[in-house]
């Protein structure tokens, strides 16, 4: 197993929870990433999704689409966001990385040679909204022989067939969907969306990961009711910009932040 299917049996064998906070890979520049990284950590982060920025992400909402917009400019590239991860590992850092890319980035060259430059680097899973289990051999493939987790989706649309398939198929978690459409806007973890939660927890045989939406520690109490792991992103990748735009601490901010979510989980 690696570290992220440590973290993930971990939390399962213990009953327990975690939160797992999402970070736009140079957003307001690499040194910020980094510096956010070690303070998830420190604010008792379990895992952090870390995206890579392209043009068109199809599945963001508008801020983390301005986010990419804003590494881009900056001139974070994979390559660069690697050499920050294989620097945040030189200094200590022990969260688990799921890498979350789209597949354009991930093909330009072979896509096993870059699974491999990822896994080098210190990233732990794949996360690619754009390739569908129906289309995802190579790229479960790519990731068993770089030892990384590949990570499929599932959705409230998704029948319990393909719940089945994406759960067998994926290691570390299944990224279950909170709700239909992109990320940022509200979920509601009413009866239907915890039934739905609860359900894709026993037909998945990866622990899961519940996200889009989830914002406050309210959220994250109510998603783990059933869910392994809370992820958040558009609420902090936002509360970070607006900090670092007032001229804040953005690594501080990161760290409070996500210690307020990681209350939700008592």
């Amino acid at each position: 197993m690696n570290r992220l299917e440590q973290l993930t049996a971990s939390l399962r064998e213990h009953d327990q929870r975690g939160v797992a906070p999402y970070l736009t890979a140079g957003d307001d520049g690499l040194e910020n990433t980094l510096a956010e990284l070690h303070a998830l950590e420190r604010g008792g982060a379990a895992c952090v999704e870390l995206g890579i920025p392209f043009s068109d992400p199809i599945a963001d909402g508008p801020a983390l689409q301005a986010a990419a917009d804003r590494a881009l400019k900056a001139g974070t590239t994979l390559n660069s966001v690697l050499q920050m991860i294989k620097d945040y590992r030189a200094a200590g850092g022990q969260l688990p990385i799921a890498l979350m890319s789209y597949a354009n980035l991930l093909v330009r060259n072979k896509l096993g040679e870059t699974a491999m430059e990822i896994a080098d680097a210190g990233a732990n899973a794949l996360i690619v909204p754009d390739i569908p289990i129906e289309e995802g051999a190579a790229l479960e493939q790519a990731c068993a022989a770089a030892q990384l987790c590949p990570i499929f989706f599932a959705a409230p649309t998704s029948p319990q067939s393909r719940v089945v398939e994406a759960g067998q198929r994926s290691r570390g978690f299944l990224y279950v969907v909170g709700r239909v459409g992109v990320t940022g806007g509200s979920t509601s973890f009413d009866e239907e969306t915890q039934s739905f939660l609860k359900q894709t927890r026993e037909l998945s045989q990866a622990p899961i990961a519940v996200g889009f939406g989830i914002a406050t520690a309210e959220h994250v109490r109510a998603a783990t009711q059933s869910a392994d792991l809370a992820i958040v992103g558009t609420a902090l990748v936002r509360h970070l910009h607006e900090v670092g735009q007032a001229g804040g601490n953005r690594a501080q901010a990161a760290q409070q932040f996500v210690e307020d979510l990681v209350t939700g989980l008592k």
